[in-house]
């Protein structure tokens, strides 16, 4: 098996990361793959505080989507000094939740087995599980998926929300495509209606088991979730991490 990446430099990276004063890191829980352990990192970004905005950020839980994971590194880096987010905004990050598929470059994890379908499952794969139990008992305000698409031609995103007021999707859309990106056209995408890049949820009843992670935090922990869904095809990484915080950008202005 050829590594691209390896998950040892990436640890080295976020605790490099978590020696300033307004990050915390915690290693919640590891899982055995092959003849190593492999710990599953969370961050928090912020301190807690009343009246403060609680978003979940969530990267990597496809490994041949790096851009989210990068993406994540970026904006910490960005902000740990940010006094001005920090005092609105309490981070909790999960910067990489498939650590063995991102090291070989593959949507699946070393044992074949696709994370985002695991979620509620009876019995999930470890790295799901590890995260679903450090979920226990939070709740968020804005849930940020970072993914990205490796077939598709532009960008779309998927918004979750009952509440029309936080509706963000169009907002972010319209950025994308100002900044002379590619946006998705198509009426169905991944079998779902779309318009525009937009795939909205009218229905909020999702099968009760093997559920995507966005789902699952959503049913348990919160309110607003946005899936950002950059090409992976089309654009090189640089560009894929510069549309994910931009997304996210707008999404903590329209939190405030």
């Amino acid at each position: 098996m050829v590594y691209i990446r390896k998950y040892d430099n990436l640890i080295q990276r976020v605790q490099k990361l978590a020696g300033h004063s307004s990050l915390e890191l915690q290693f919640i829980g590891e899982f055995t793959a092959g003849d190593r352990a492999c710990p599953i990192l969370k961050m928090h970004l912020g301190e807690p505080g009343l009246g403060k905005v609680r978003v979940l950020i969530a990267s990597g839980i496809h490994g041949d989507e790096p851009a989210g994971v990068e993406a994540v590194l970026k904006f910490i880096e960005q902000n740990l000094d940010n006094d001005i987010l920090l005092n609105r905004f309490v981070f909790t990050i999960f910067p990489c939740n498939n650590p063995t598929g991102w090291e070989r470059n593959t949507r699946e994890n070393w044992r074949g087995i696709d994370l985002n379908r695991e979620f509620a499952a009876r019995k999930p794969e470890p790295e799901a599980e590890i995260v679903m139990q450090s979920l226990q008992g939070e709740c968020f305000d804005l849930v940020f998926e970072m993914h990205e698409d490796t077939d598709a031609r532009g960008f779309y995103l998927y918004e979750i929300a009952e509440d029309e007021s936080y509706h963000i999707g169009e907002v972010i859309i319209d950025a994308v495509a100002a900044m002379g990106y590619p946006v998705n056209p198509g009426e169905c995408i991944e079998g779902l209606p779309a318009k525009e890049g937009l795939i909205r949820r009218k229905s909020f009843k999702f099968r009760k088991t093997r559920v995507p992670q966005a789902i699952y935090i959503y049913r348990t922990c919160g309110g607003h979730v946005l899936t950002l869904e950059p090409p992976a095809s089309v654009l090189p990484l640089e560009d894929r991490v510069k549309i994910l915080l931009t997304g996210l950008e707008l999404a903590l202005e329209a939190a405030i």
